[in-house]
């Protein structure tokens, strides 16, 4: 992240986690111990970046 600026290619390889995250998903079950946790990386060979993306469940 520069400047405030979220790398759109960052965001494109991880959209699909977070919407999945927003509607209660999961991604990755069975992948993982928790499944409201997801691992996602850049598509950048030179730079990657992983990302650890977890749903945090709020009660009403």
């Amino acid at each position: 992240m520069l400047d405030g600026k979220f790398c759109s290619e960052a965001w494109d390889c991880i959209s699909r986690y977070v919407y999945s995250a927003l509607q209660g998903g999961s991604i990755m079950n069975g992948w993982t111990n928790d499944e409201k946790m997801m691992i996602a990386c850049c598509n950048d060979g030179t730079r990657p970046v992983i990302f650890k993306i977890e749903r945090i469940d709020i009660e009403d």
